[in-house]
């Protein structure tokens, strides 16, 4: 794998899950529709809590990693009311339902490798469209809340890297 920058990455959204279909092979088995536009992918991925204990004796505070929160993800796009991945996630804020979430970067080394893939579900809490102004595309953020384990796949060398 190479250093990448964000462009070329694509984010996924699929039909709503089941607890069967929460392991990395099951990601893979799924359909999947482009979310598209996207210009932002915010950050995401585990976040420790802290646990913390202040003894009277000796007045320091010790410090524990506590229970891990996978926080939201908020993806910025070109509002595009025909965009079919868009459609989806506006239909899913509106349930508390958890989707499946895709999102590849373009991150292999040359075109014989395979990109980094990030799979995990999510509940969709908004899909907000932002009117802008008269010299700016109309944005739409979706923002969710990721609930499940996040599965990262590495870029892999496939053959014949130049």
């Amino acid at each position: 794998m190479a250093i990448s920058d964000g462009i070329g990455t694509r984010v996924y959204i699929g039909a709503a899950l089941n607890e069967a279909n929460r392991t990395p092979s099951a990601y893979v088995s799924l359909t999947w529709t482009e979310i598209g536009g996207v210009e932002t992918v915010s950050e995401f991925g585990d976040d420790g809590a802290v646990i913390s204990h202040t003894p009277l004796a000796t007045g320091r505070t010790r410090q524990r990693k506590g229970a891990v929160n996978p926080g939201n993800i908020t993806f910025g796009c070109a509002d595009d009311p025909l965009d079919a991945g868009q459609i989806l996630a506006i239909a899913a804020a509106a349930t508390t339902r958890l989707y499946p979430i895709k999102v590849v970067a373009a991150d292999g080394a040359d075109s014989n490798d395979t990109d980094s893939v990030v799979y995990f579900g999510a509940r969709v809490l908004s899909a907000k469209v932002n009117r802008g102004s008269s010299s700016a595309v109309n944005m739409r953020n979706i923002v969710c809340a990721i609930d499940t384990t996040i599965y990262e796949i590495a870029s892999v060398a496939v053959s014949g890297g130049s």
